[in-house]
């Protein structure tokens, strides 16, 4: 269990990093740990389609023993293209995106 929590730490530094830098209000995050953590964040951005998409396919689901190999390397608090090595240790993703009211939630599970 303390590996799962190191990867929803770096995971919701990450994206916490993510959303400040495009100017994000409001950001919450709502962590609940059943047999597996569980995460929810929820925030107020301004986001382009094409920034969406790019937030989408860096954390797109990947195989997880590649994410556990690199997860040292990842930096606390690195790129945006860390989100990539970070995503492969996801086991469910949702991102909703209410482009009216700039509301962006990302839901994750650890595998």
């Amino acid at each position: 269990m303390a590996l799962d929590r190191e990867i929803v730490i770096r995971v919701c530094a990450q994206l916490t990093k993510y959303l400040l830098e495009k100017f994000s209000e409001n950001v919450n995050i709502s962590i609940s740990r059943g047999q597996k953590y569980e995460v929810k964040i929820e925030s107020r951005v301004s986001l382009s389609e094409e920034e969406l998409n790019l937030l989408k396919n860096y954390l797109s689901v990947q195989p997880q023993e590649i994410g556990y190999y690199y997860l040292p390397l990842v930096g606390e608090y690195g790129s945006e293209e860390d989100l990539t090595v970070i995503a492969m240790l996801l086991e469910a993703l949702r991102i909703d995106y209410d482009e009216t009211n700039q509301k962006l939630e990302l839901y994750f599970r650890v595998r």
